[in-house]
């Protein structure tokens, strides 16, 4: 009589040796570059041989990079806010988080960027542009902004402010654990600038938001709210 525990031991070693792949090949994008990374590097540091390789990569470099920017740029840890302006901010610091920890999601924010990425690896802008101008013009609808905002618009330089942040951040501190804090402030100067005062008082934008977030959403504990129109914690000097 076979042993039901083993299929499913075999089914968890392909998806930690396939995550494993993809998390490896996130930190050599990100060191060596794409071009500059090999098949046999990734099968070297990812510690698998070829034919495993190429069971969860069939496409080889291409595919990895592919599933790289499908499985990282999500909206894990979103959930719905009763101001629809807080999950437009909302997305942004959680993935200000995410970016300063994950390697993966730091490659597929530099992959995003070359002129070739729509064709060839997908690219994650036009979608989070979709879902922004989605959320403002809701949050238009409701009242939440002034009446000049132009959702369609004001979409395109979010995800432009956003990713001029995170590659200034990286560029000048070398690092990105600065970059929570600077995202919160480019999210302060937004909101201030395109939503009615009373809704103000109202969002979150403390730097550890995102963090709180989708730390809720790995546990499967409750996400944080603001219900009660506590002052938003300013990012420290």
């Amino acid at each position: 009589m076979s042993n039901p525990r083993r299929p499913r031991r075999r089914q968890q070693r392909a998806i930690d040796t396939r995550q494993r792949i993809l998390d490896t090949a996130g930190a050599l994008f990100v060191a060596d570059s794409y071009e500059g990374t090999s098949i046999s590097d990734l099968i070297t540091a990812a510690r698998t041989s070829k034919g495993a390789f190429y069971r969860h990569f069939p496409g080889g470099k291409l595919e990895v990079a592919t599933a790289i920017m499908e499985n990282t740029l999500t909206m894990d840890g979103l959930v719905e806010q009763r101001i629809m302006l807080q999950e437009v901010v909302d997305i942004g610091m959680i993935l200000a988080h995410r970016i300063s920890h994950e390697s993966a999601l730091q490659a597929a924010l530099m992959l995003s960027f070359h002129s070739s990425a729509p064709e060839t690896y997908g690219t994650p802008w036009p979608d989070w542009i979709v879902f922004n101008a989605g959320q403002l013009t809701e949050a238009r609808r409701r009242g939440e902004l002034k009446p000049f905002v132009d959702p369609e618009q004001q979409a395109h330089q979010i995800a432009g402010g956003w990713a001029g942040v995170v590659l200034i951040s990286n560029t000048l501190d070398r690092h990105l654990g600065n970059v929570e804090e600077r995202v919160s402030r480019m999210y302060r100067n937004l909101v201030t600038a395109i939503a009615v005062p009373e809704v103000l008082p109202e969002l979150d934008l403390s730097v550890n938001r995102g963090r709180c977030l989708y730390t809720a959403f790995l546990e499967g504990a409750p996400a944080p709210d603001r219900s009660h129109g506590e002052t938003a914690e300013e990012p420290p000097e």
